[in-house]
C-alpha cells in the first residue's frame, strides 16, 4: 500500500479514474466511495468551472473535498481550476480539473506545485501534507490575485486622482471614460466573482481545523505541525475576505471618481458653450439694434460711427473672453 499512499490526477480519462477509485476504496475500512465523492473527483458538475463552491464533508472512514483556484486575473473571466480530495489517515487522491486545453499551461504549473515526490509519498504524514499542501497552493493562488487586483485597482485610482485634480483641465473625453468604465467593470466583476470562493476557502479552512480531534481509521488524519499549518492558512484566509472588501470598496470609489470626472468635463462643456454664447449675444444685440429699418437711425450719417462699433464689438467680445478665461470657462 505504501506505494499508493498519494494518488494524483491531471484531467484524468474515466479508466484512470476507475483504477483511482479501486486503489483508494481498498484503503477505506468502509470499503466504498460515496456517490457525491464519485462526481466530483469525476468532474461531472460543469458549473464548477465558473462557479466554485468549496466544500469539505466528512464520509465516515474519510473526508471528501474540493477547493478552487483562479486561471489568470488578466483574461478578465471568472474561471477556476477545481482540486477535489478524497483523504483518509493513510491514503489521498487527488484529481486537477480545469477550463478546456486552452489553460493546460498553468493547470500544469498547479498540478506541479501540489505534487509530492516518491520520497515524500512513503511519508506516514503524507495524506494529511496532502491537503495542506493542496490548501497552501489555493490560498497562495487567491493572495496573487488579490494582490494583482489590487495593483490594477490602485493605478487606475491615481490615474483618475491626477485627472480629478489636475489643474490644466480634464483632457478625458466621453470616449476615454466610457473605455474606462468597461475596464473597471471588468475588474469589479472579477472581484465580485471571488466572493464566494474566498468565503467557502475559509470556511473549508476552518472545517479542517477542527478536524484535530477527530480520528480516521486507522489513525489521525493531521500531526501536530499540519493542524498549525492548516490554522495558518485559516488566518490567512480570513485576511483575504478583508483584502476582498477593501478592493471592492476601492472599485466603488473608482466608479465615483469616474463619475465625477464625467461631470466635470460635463460641466465645463456647458460653461464653455454659454461663454461662446455670451460672447456672441451682446454683439449681436448691438448689430441687431443699430440694423432696424428705420427712416432714423442713430449716427446714421456720421462717418466714423462703422469704426467705432466695429471698436466697441471687438471690446465687449474681448472683455468677455478675458472674464471666462480667468473663471477657467474657456
Amino acid at each position: 500500500m505504501g506505494a499508493h499512499k498519494i494518488i494524483q490526477l491531471v484531467h484524468p480519462t474515466q479508466t484512470e479514474l476507475e483504477n483511482a477509485f479501486n486503489l483508494f476504496e481498498s484503503s477505506c475500512s468502509s470499503g466504498k466511495l460515496h456517490d457525491v465523492a464519485r462526481r466530483g473527483l469525476s468532474n461531472s458538475d460543469v458549473r464548477l468551472r465558473t462557479e466554485p463552491f468549496p466544500k469539505v464533508e466528512m464520509h465516515d472512514s474519510y473526508v471528501y473535498g474540493v477547493l478552487a483556484s483562479p486561471t489568470d486575473v488578466e483574461d478578465a473571466k471568472s474561471e477556476y481550476f477545481n482540486i477535489h480530495f478524497v483523504v483518509n489517515a493513510s491514503m489521498a487522491l487527488t484529481v486537477v480539473w480545469g477550463v478546456d486545453e486552452t489553460d493546460a499551461e498553468r493547470r500544469l504549473s498547479l498540478s506541479e506545485r501540489i505534487s509530492f515526490t516518491s520520497s515524500e509519498e512513503d511519508s506516514e504524514s503524507a495524506p494529511g501534507d496532502c491537503i495542506v499542501r493542496i490548501a497552501t497552493v489555493v490560498v497562495e493562488d487567491l493572495e496573487n490575485v488579490l494582490t494583482d487586483l489590487h495593483s490594477h485597482a490602485n493605478q487606475e485610482l491615481e490615474e483618475l486622482e491626477s485627472e480629478l485634480f489636475n489643474l490644466d483641465g480634464l483632457s478625458e473625453s466621453s470616449a476615454d471614460i466610457a473605455e474606462r468604465y468597461q475596464k473597471v467593470s471588468l475588474l469589479k466583476f472579477e472581484i465580485l466573482s471571488m466572493n464566494t470562493t474566498v468565503e467557502e476557502t475559509k470556511n473549508v479552512l476552518f472545517v479542517l481545523d477542527q478536524l484535530d480531534a477527530v480520528r480516521l481509521t486507522p489513525g489521525v488524519l493531521f500531526s501536530k505541525d499540519q493542524q498549525i499549518s492548516i490554522n495558518d492558512l485559516l488566518m490567512r484566509s480570513r485576511s483575504l475576505k478583508a483584502q476582498r472588501a477593501d478592493l471592492e470598496d476601492e472599485v466603488r470609489l473608482i466608479f465615483d471618481r469616474l463619475e465625477s470626472i464625467e461631470n466635470q468635463r460635463q460641466t465645463k462643456a456647458q460653461l464653455r458653450l454659454g461663454s461662446v454664447a455670451s460672447i456672441l449675444l451682446l454683439p449681436a444685440l448691438i448689430v441687431g439694434f443699430f440694423g432696424q429699418n428705420f427712416n432714423n437711425t442713430p449716427w446714421g450719417d456720421f462717418d466714423p460711427s462703422w469704426k467705432i462699433n466695429t471698436a466697441g464689438l471687438a471690446v465687449i467680445a474681448g472683455i468677455q473672453f478675458v472674464y471666462f478665461r480667468r473663471k477657467k470657462w474657456l
